[in-house]
């Protein structure tokens, strides 16, 4: 009988461990599994494509995991919660940043080289880098910004530099096309048609530099100007659009496109781009930079709005698509 009340207690007491194990990995569970999960999307082990793990994960996760959530060929060059607005220079060699950290703004270029920032300040209004120095600023006024040596040169219309440029309201385009042959610099902003001529006596003497381009040229094609400069066997130097349709390598090797790097002599795509906008290449021609201003997350009228908006935009890093080795040149291998 004691014995039997011995076994009894026994089996009670087994019965209540089991009990007590039982409640202390379901309590583990439900702590543990939220921060696995966590864990696991922020080092790339699941969910890298899924816009609603991004919105409520990427922000939080640690600064050394960025890398982990990309491919082997991609680069974290600005993480995404810091990402405001980028714009790659002419010489490919600095990344104009603009950047938000801590309800804090600050804007710079980042060496792309070295990785050292410099600081700038640029103006309001809409503006286009002509080389890595000089800027075209057109706000309420237009002006050629110095910004290494902080000055500003006033620019005016072509038809305002010449007391015969301008024949019974029209521009004269053959007057025009001597003014752009006598300019030591022609730049063509592909984005907005705009041509910017410096004088060769720039900056000395600004009052003999001029902007044409859409606004002078007759007729309604969005390739007059080009057409135009051509025809008047004008050379210029091409500034790309902030994010354009395809760029070549410096090199002449490669062509980058929305969707990866092709190789130029073959049209063979040698690596796939992940989601994002083309900005343009690295100036030694190993890496592409890509960036995007965010997906939508959720997008809707609201039921009484003509045009759907975007409630939660997603943001996305800054990314360096980099050429794989096995088709750089020896001399070219990190």
């Amino acid at each position: 009988m004691k014995t039997m009340k011995i076994m009894q207690s026994e089996t009670s007491h087994t019965s209540k461990q089991r009990g007590f194990r039982f409640w202390i990995i379901r309590i583990a569970l439900l702590l543990g599994l939220p921060l696995l999960f966590y864990y696991g999307y922020c080092w790339g082990l699941w969910g890298r494509n899924s816009l609603l793990l991004q919105y409520l994960f990427q922000c939080g996760c640690p600064v050394a995991s960025n890398e982990a959530r990309y491919p082997e060929q991609v680069d974290v060059i600005i993480p995404a919660c810091r990402y405001v607005n980028t714009r790659l220079l002419p010489s490919g060699r600095f990344l104009y940043v603009r950047e938000n950290r801590f309800l804090l703004s600050s804007t710079y270029l980042l060496d792309l080289q070295t990785n050292e920032k410099i600081t700038i300040k640029l103006p309001k209004g809409h503006y286009y880098f002509l080389t890595d120095s000089l800027l075209y600023v057109s706000s309420s006024e237009e002006y050629i910004l110095d910004w290494m040596k902080e000055k500003q040169y006033s620019i005016r219309k072509f038809v305002y530099l010449h007391p015969e440029a301008a024949v019974g309201g029209n521009v004269n385009l053959r007057l025009l096309a001597e003014a752009l042959h006598g300019a030591k610099y022609v730049f063509l902003i592909n984005d907005d048609d705009t041509v910017v001529a410096l004088a060769s006596d720039f900056p000395a003497s600004p009052e003999h530099s001029f902007i044409t381009g859409w606004f002078d040229i007759p007729g309604f094609g969005t390739e007059r100007v080009k057409q135009f400069l051509s025809e008047n066997s004008i050379v210029y130097q091409s500034i790309p659009a902030n994010f354009p349709d395809e760029a070549v390598s410096p090199d002449g090797r490669f062509i980058a496109l929305h969707d990866g790097i092709y190789l130029v002599e073959t049209n063979q795509k040698i690596v796939n781009a992940y989601p994002s906008r083309l900005r343009g290449w690295i100036y030694d021609s190993r890496g592409v930079i890509y960036s995007s201003d965010g997906p939508c997350l959720i997008q809707t009228n609201f039921g009484i709005l003509d045009d759907s908006v975007c409630v939660f935009q997603v943001p996305q890093p800054v990314l360096n698509l980099k050429v794989p080795k096995e088709y750089l040149l020896p001399q070219e291998i990190p």
